[in-house]
């Protein structure tokens, strides 16, 4: 049993070591430029990491760094598939895969003017309205620069949540080993 008493609290500590060593990736897409960050689970960004992006016939695209805070950005050329890769320099490395759908529709180069009309409002001086298909990749913008933030958090909150996960586990198997325990007392204990 005090075996036992021993081995248990140094489990634990080389769980919460190797937690802290969980090198994590998140990216999104916004306009033409790709944003992300590089995290160990827990919580701390990355500095200085070295982020590789590929397309999809897996070549270099570009390297760089994260910045202090652990995040970077990059303006692509174009829409596609790209695999983001961050590595440490200490054997840490995690990957992100940004997919074409996540790029917003390229806008129409030529658009043609609407027909003046009779019944048509006269333009007012100073006022400019954009086409459709441009104020629509503006709104497609403004939401992802809204929701890209957000799904870094959530990405986090999954990453502590397996973190708790792992702790309910460890709890299970200890409930598991307290019935076993109990079980084999009350087999050796003598009749009444």
């Amino acid at each position: 049993m005090s075996r036992l008493c021993l081995i248990i609290p140094f489990l634990l500590l080389c769980n919460g070591v190797a937690e802290a060593h969980l090198l994590k990736l998140f990216a999104y897409v916004e306009g033409d430029r790709i944003h992300g960050s590089a995290y160990f689970a827990g919580g701390a960004g990355v500095a200085d990491a070295l982020v590789t992006i590929s397309d999809a016939d897996n070549q270099t695209v570009a390297e760089l760094r994260t910045d202090p805070r652990g995040t970077f950005s990059y303006p692509v050329t174009s829409a596609g598939e790209y695999r983001l890769r961050v590595n440490t320099g200490e054997g840490h490395q995690a990957e992100w895969q940004i997919h074409s759908s996540e790029f917003a529709p390229a806008p129409v180069s030529s658009v043609t003017p609407p027909a003046a009309t009779d019944h048509s409002p006269a333009p007012q001086s100073g006022s400019v309205t954009p086409p459709d298909t441009q104020l629509a990749r503006l709104i497609e913008q403004a939401v992802a620069r809204q929701i890209g933030p957000l799904r870094e958090q959530l990405q986090r909150s999954d990453d502590r949540a397996r973190l708790s996960d792992i702790l309910g586990g460890i709890g299970f198997i200890f409930g598991l080993a307290g019935v076993a325990l109990w079980w084999r007392a009350r087999r050796g204990a003598p009749d009444r």
